[in-house]
């Protein structure tokens, strides 16, 4: 029973120290991207994932303090929506919500990003269907990430 504890307390011990390792590896997140600006999309298209023209993906990368990617660190992601119409959250590398998220104007929304994969990235993949602005903010294991030019991502829809 004693040797059983031990191994189970081992055990925890281990994907404690490894997780914290883990998230401690981050030391930039960089938005692969600038402001951006595009069209909304029309009707339904801006609820869906589906490669309409309003559709913008915002990608972080984690690298560590070698500028290797982080694979598995925990990604959060923040839509402000500085317009007055809604913008919606269609998608993100965590999966396609089963309904879209709708991000009101004046409401900081979170969502969950998953962890980095393989490459160290994540995605959010955000939508309007008239015009609209928003920023959007990530964290990654910690760190918060910014443009090359040290910025948060804008989405500006005309």
């Amino acid at each position: 029973m004693k040797t059983r504890f031990a191994l189970l307390s081992f055990a925890l011990a281990f994907a404690f120290a490894f997780g914290a390792l883990a998230q401690a590896q981050v030391a930039t997140a960089e938005v692969l991207g600038v402001e951006t600006t595009s069209a909304p999309s029309t009707g339904v298209d801006a609820w869906l994932e589906d490669g309409s023209v309003g559709e913008v993906q915002v990608t972080v990368r984690a690298l560590d303090a070698n500028g290797n990617p982080v694979a598995g660190a925990p990604v959060q992601w923040r839509v402000d929506n500085l317009g007055s119409m809604i913008v919606y959250v269609v998608g993100s590398s965590a999966g396609v919500p089963g309904a879209p998220l709708s991000v009101y104007t004046a409401v900081d929304t979170h969502v969950d990003g998953g962890v980095t994969d393989a490459n160290g990235e994540a995605f959010l993949l955000v939508d309007s269907m008239f015009s609209g602005d928003a920023r959007v903010f990530v964290t990654v294991g910690g760190v918060d990430g910014k443009t090359y030019r040290g910025r948060d991502m804008r989405i500006v829809w005309f």
